[in-house]
């Protein structure tokens, strides 16, 4: 999954939300209380310089070559990072910088339970969510509208949080990871000619994911997330 740019043209740089990006803004609006995971898991993240520099150090090195070769430009093997690594990344963000509300009051910030089952997780949307959800829309409608309001804005959290579980339940419990033999490879070639890789850079190992997701990457989603929301 690529992220936001590590360190060109400048940390943080994207052009709009996508993959993991949409469970950052969830927990933004602690929009998702359960999900399924396992926080053993990896999750192969790499932001998009290391991509982008990659690709332009592969150009250069087979441009007059008439040869086919598969570069994985990954973290998972050289620096990979866990789903535990990834949730205590927001939860440090968001414990030191709180959603605020229209009442002027901080959102409370709490970690999500994640489900290792999911039939158990289905149980458990049924039973705590959706059927008081549909109890609610019944009894609103009884009375005339009179909780239609606070009906169409749980129903819209609980679809928001169906789209979420329908985008990521095949990669919840995936134990792949992809292997960089070839592009340890072009940075020793590259390396060889320039002496140095910090111009192209494409090190995955370099990357401090903690660091890059509480002070650039969090922080970037944020800003376009509710730029967008905003309309502008």
């Amino acid at each position: 999954m690529v992220t936001s740019t590590y360190q060109d043209p400048f940390p943080g740089w994207i052009e709009g939300a996508r993959t993991i990006d949409a469970l950052i803004a969830a927990y933004d609006e602690q929009a998702f209380p359960c999900f399924l995971g396992d926080r053993s898991n990896i999750i192969d993240v790499i932001p998009a310089d290391i991509v982008i520099n990659a690709a332009m150090v592969a150009i250069a090195v087979h441009w007059n070559e008439e040869v086919q070769v598969i570069y994985h430009v990954s973290s998972s093997l050289q620096n990979p990072l866990s789903l535990y690594s990834f949730e205590d990344a927001c939860w440090d963000y968001f414990s030191i910088n709180p959603r605020m509300l229209e009442n002027g009051k901080a959102l409370p910030n709490r970690r999500p339970y994640l489900f290792k089952n999911f039939s158990f997780f289905r149980l458990c949307l049924l039973l705590v969510y959706k059927i008081p959800l549909e109890m609610l829309h019944i009894i609103s409608l009884l009375l005339c509208g009179l909780f239609s309001r606070h009906y169409n804005k749980l129903n819209r959290r609980f679809n928001f949080l169906m789209l979420l579980v329908n985008l990521y339940a095949p990669y919840a419990f995936f134990n792949g990871r992809f292997d960089d033999t070839n592009l340890m490879r072009l940075r020793s070639e590259a390396n060889m000619d320039t002496g140095d890789d910090s111009i192209f850079n494409m090190d995955p190992s370099r990357v401090d994911w903690h660091s890059y997701l509480v002070e650039v990457h969090i922080p970037a989603i944020l800003k376009y997330t509710r730029k967008e929301k905003a309309g502008g």
